[in-house]
Order: C-alpha cells, then sequence, then structure tokens
C-alpha cells in the first residue's frame, strides 16, 4: 500500500488543512513542496470539480512519479446564484486572503437575512498515480453564513461557515471535532474507504 502522498497543490493553507483531515482518517500526506520545487499546475478551465482535481492530481503524478491526492473545493450559496462554486477562487481572486475572501461574501450577503444564508462546502478529491491509476469521492456539508467571523481553531472559510448541528462556525470547532465535520473531511473518509479496498498500492 501507498506509505506517503503527496499533495498536489501550491496553496500551502489548503494543503495543511487536507494533510490534516487525511491524518484524521489515517492515510499519511505531505505537501509536494517539501519534496521537490514548485511545478505549474495546469490552469483550472472546466466547470467540473472532479475534472479539475483529476487534472492536478494526474500531472502532479505524472511529474513527480509518486502517488498524489489534490483536490478542488468551492463554496455554493444559493443567494449568489451567479458566482462561487467551482469557480470560488476565479470569482474571488487567486491571490486574495482567506480573509479578505470571507469580507466579499459577507458584503454580498450584507442584505440577506435568515434562511437565505444557506451555503454548501463542496470538495472533489482525486489520487492519482504514476501507473494511472485514479480514484475520485466528492462530499458536501451543509449549513449558513454567518453575519461576523468567528473562531481561531482554522481560517479560511471555516470562520464564517455555521454549522446549525453545533450552533457554532467550522472555526470554532477544535480539530478533533471540526476535521470530520468538514467537506474535506468527509472526502477524506471516504478516500480512506476506498483505498483500504484496494490491493497492490504500491509507491
Amino acid at each position: 500500500m501507498t506509505k506517503l502522498w503527496l499533495i498536489g497543490s501550491n496553496n500551502r493553507a489548503k494543503s495543511h488543512d487536507l494533510q490534516l483531515c487525511l491524518a484524521y482518517y489515517g492515510i499519511a500526506a505531505v505537501s509536494y513542496l517539501t519534496q521537490t520545487a514548485k511545478l505549474s499546475f495546469p490552469s483550472e478551465t472546466t466547470t467540473s470539480y472532479v475534472q479539475n482535481a483529476v487534472t492536478k492530481a494526474q500531472f502532479a503524478a505524472q511529474q513527480l512519479q509518486r502517488p498524489v491526492i489534490a483536490d478542488d473545493s468551492g463554496i455554493e450559496i444559493p443567494a449568489l446564484p451567479t458566482t462561487l462554486g467551482v469557480t470560488t477562487a476565479r470569482d474571488l481572486g487567486v491571490e486574495m486572503s482567506g480573509m479578505a475572501r470571507n469580507q466579499a461574501i459577507l458584503t454580498a450577503l450584507q442584505s440577506v437575512t435568515g434562511v437565505d444564508r444557506q451555503a454548501t462546502l463542496r470538495a472533489t478529491l482525486a489520487a492519482a498515480w504514476p501507473d494511472g491509476r485514479l480514484l475520485t469521492v466528492q462530499a458536501t456539508i451543509n449549513g449558513y453564513i454567518a453575519t461576523t467571523p468567528a473562531g481561531q481553531y482554522s481560517g479560511g472559510f471555516d470562520r464564517i461557515f455555521w454549522l446549525p448541528t453545533t450552533g457554532r462556525t467550522l472555526a470554532e470547532l477544535p480539530a478533533v471535532w471540526r476535521l470530520p465535520r468538514t467537506h474535506r473531511g468527509q472526502a477524506a473518509r471516504q478516500l480512506s474507504q476506498q483505498l483500504s479496498k484496494m490491493k497492490g498500492s504500491v509507491l
């Protein structure tokens, strides 16, 4: 079985979060940047989470000749139907900080109240091997956009994504409670289950 996966992303914050989620379910992974020089990934040109994740994972697996896990994720807000989703990073600006992205969403929803602040976080993970093998999994979580950011345990959208089941934002939950509730955490659980069914997954 594959003992150590490389995470195919140049986003260090996303890689760290994914590393924690994978580790929670027993998958050892590190940013590929700890092993080699920075890659120039193909531009995201599709409207498919799956295709974006697969493209990144397969590209990195071929370039590095190592097993790679890549992620594509986004936030979907029905009150903002023409933006976000699979194009979240492009709509909000690839170089924009997490704090600035959150503020842009809060500003766009400033006149929206109650149940109309519903939101979904979606994640797709693609695991690719240099020999062409491929696995993909997807997961979503539903909640609401808070009126103000809250929480210190994590960053990004976690600070404005409020879970009705806990009465807190994701960022207000310590890792042991947060990780299994996140979209990436639930995708990591599915990936772990799929990998456990595979045989001969060698480095």
